[in-house]
């Protein structure tokens, strides 16, 4: 497997990670069922978005545009994952990996009509749905190999401690072989289009409860 984490990491994205990979050709057409304000673009590199890079903030941003031929990739600088309800309905196919420091999350996908995960097991096992879309190129990852000693705490034993990293290669592997493009120094290096995104409305009686309440 190629190392596209450490292009990642030496982009500055190593305290979390949020991309979403989509079959479609149509980056802002993907970028508006995103709930992105396409008034707000701002075309830029990857290092001028970064300027906005708040993991998990209140002010969400996607970076998005052509990935690979068909496939659109939207990479979130802040805020919480984008919300793929619209691509769903627009029976698009995608995928989504997320992190958190050194937590990696189960991977999202969504084959057009149903969303699901490929949940991870013991050391980097992997595991999906049979026949899912993404069980061709799980099988073709392979299972882990080199699979280092369990760590042990007294009668507890836990995963080793680099068990999310095999997780999130496998997960990189499978998002690059669906859409037929790796992240490398040149993706990394493209312009794309930045948007602020839309947050969901909240009601009214709530926005006076969160606007008086106090710590």
């Amino acid at each position: 497997m190629t190392d596209q984490w450490k292009y990642l990491l030496g982009a500055g994205l190593g305290r979390g990670f949020i991309g979403t990979w989509v079959e479609s050709g149509d980056a802002e057409a993907v970028a508006a069922l995103l709930g992105a304000d396409l008034a707000s673009c701002q075309d830029c590199d990857l290092a001028t978005a970064m300027t906005h890079y708040r993991p998990m903030a209140f002010t969400e941003r996607i970076w998005t545009g052509p990935h690979a031929d068909g496939w659109t990739h939207a990479l979130t600088i802040s805020g919480p994952p984008p919300v793929t309800t619209g691509l769903t309905e627009a029976g698009l196919r995608f995928l989504q990996i997320r992190t958190l420091g050194a937590y990696v999350y189960d991977l999202l996908y969504g084959d057009g009509v149903t969303t699901a995960w490929a949940t991870q097991r013991w050391y980097g096992e992997v595991i999906t749905e049979p026949g899912s879309m993404v069980e061709p190129y799980l099988r073709e990852a392979g299972p882990p190999t080199n699979i280092p000693e369990a760590v042990r705490s007294g009668s507890e034993i836990t995963e080793p401690e680099d068990h999310n990293q095999a997780c999130l290669e496998t997960y990189l592997f499978l998002a690059g072989r669906m859409s037929g493009r790796f992240i490398d120094r040149e993706w990394l290096s493209e312009r794309r289009s930045l948007y602020a995104v839309r947050l969901p409305q909240i009601p009214a009686g709530l926005r006076v409860r969160f606007a008086s309440w106090r710590p």
